[in-house]
């Protein structure tokens, strides 16, 4: 089973990237659970609290951080950056880095988009190559 940890902050973006990351998992069998907090910051507590679990074969993190105009961005991108990478690195649960950190509202769609670079579907595939490439070691 797959864990789908998604932020609810900017969630025109985060919407589309669920749907592509559902959509792929649901059409390669694989099962899944949606978990959804209120922001990027969020994820990676929820992030650790579901690793605890060992219910999951990995975790794919959804969000969206989208610069404005004041220094938050920076300290957002930072932080969630820093926690993923930290659980990644000393768990063995694959966590598929899923936040998307762009200058602005048109570049986050561009990769949100079903029908252009369809980031989520990525997730996706990374979350099963890594369940995959694991297996076998």
């Amino acid at each position: 089973m797959i864990a789908i940890v998604k932020a609810k902050f900017n969630n025109h973006i985060t919407d589309l990237l669920e749907i592509s990351c559902v959509d792929y998992l649901t059409e390669k069998n694989y099962e899944f659970q949606v978990f959804e907090c209120p922001g990027a910051v969020e994820t990676v507590v929820y992030s650790k609290n579901i690793l605890m679990t060992n219910k999951f074969k990995s975790i794919i993190v959804i969000g969206a951080i989208i610069k404005g105009d004041t220094d938050h961005y920076e300290y957002v991108c930072q932080y969630v950056t820093q926690g993923i990478s930290y659980l990644s690195a000393t768990n063995t649960t694959p966590i598929i880095f899923g936040i998307l950190t762009t200058q602005n509202e048109e570049l986050a769609y561009e990769r949100a988009a079903i029908d252009r670079m369809n980031k989520g579907k990525e997730f996706a595939e990374t979350a099963i190559f890594m369940i995959d490439a694991i297996s076998k070691l």
